[in-house]
């Protein structure tokens, strides 16, 4: 999903992508998820990305090169409970909604991830992060929405920022707040924006690594099984999204954040 609420469709799905295994996730595509609410989307103007030619292939020594201190320690990214450390919507100085959020009491039945169709920055600060959640929100309360559209937003350098306001006191009660992240199916799925775009290059390892952690207690939190619930926003509308070159990789991050359930 681009940061300015559009969900763009996709261009033929490419023959050697293993459509099945990445859009189902060993559940199955419910037809009613398939219909899209346009007004649930807002306005669909194409975004434009100033930057895009900045897009880089991510190799370890370059993350390794810009680590410095904008990397958090493992050690540092935990917090109580199992969870990784999620900056709240105060942290990063959100807007006040122009609504209050509606919270469900029961759990979703998938977590999807997208990516924002921004530029591949090599900012891996915290800093970076905060400015990311700050330009979503913007983008998509722009749009008429009440807030960010996705729950979670993680940033490239593995900062893990709430994004609806309510969300991570929801997810701790084991609760849901109704986002706008997927036509048609916001009622019954979380949403996690992954900074960048993953059409041609894959996530840095600090992202995969806190959107694995992430996954891993949400999962713990709603009692949900990862080889079901974990799918792309491909699985439901008609995007790129989460990247050609990182969705068919779900199935392994599905493996990942099983294991991660195990050891906790």
């Amino acid at each position: 999903m681009n940061p300015n609420g559009k969900h763009r469709r996709t261009d033929p799905w490419p023959a050697e992508m293993p459509r099945r295994s990445v859009l189902l996730g060993g559940g199955v595509l419910l037809g009613s998820a398939a219909l899209g609410v346009a007004a649930a989307l807002g306005p669909s103007a194409e975004h434009e990305v100033a930057n895009a030619a900045n897009t880089i292939d991510d190799t370890e020594r370059t993350q390794a090169a810009r680590d410095g201190e904008s990397r958090p320690s493992r050690r540092s990214r935990r917090s109580g409970g199992g969870a990784p450390l999620i900056h709240s919507t105060d942290d990063w100085g959100a807007r006040t909604p122009y609504r209050r959020a509606t919270v469900l009491s029961r759990a979703p039945e998938y977590i999807v991830v997208h990516h924002t169709f921004t530029p591949n920055v090599t900012d891996y600060s915290l800093r970076q992060g905060y400015r990311i959640a700050r330009s979503i929100q913007g983008a998509h309360m722009g749009q008429g929405w009440g807030d960010t559209g996705q729950h979670f937003t993680i940033s490239r350098g593995g900062h893990i920022m709430e994004g609806r306001k309510g969300s991570l006191a929801a997810a701790r009660r084991g609760r849901m707040v109704i986002g706008t992240h997927v036509a048609g199916a916001n009622g019954y799925t979380v949403g996690i924006e992954c900074e960048g775009t993953y059409n041609s290059v894959m996530p840095p390892r600090r992202l995969l690594d806190s959107l694995t952690e992430l996954l891993a207690w949400l999962c713990g939190q709603y009692d949900l099984d990862p080889k079901k619930a974990i799918v792309p926003h491909m699985k439901f509308n008609d995007t790129d999204c989460c990247g050609y070159e990182f969705a068919p990789t779900l199935p392994r991050l599905r493996k990942d954040v099983a294991a991660a359930l195990r050891s906790a």
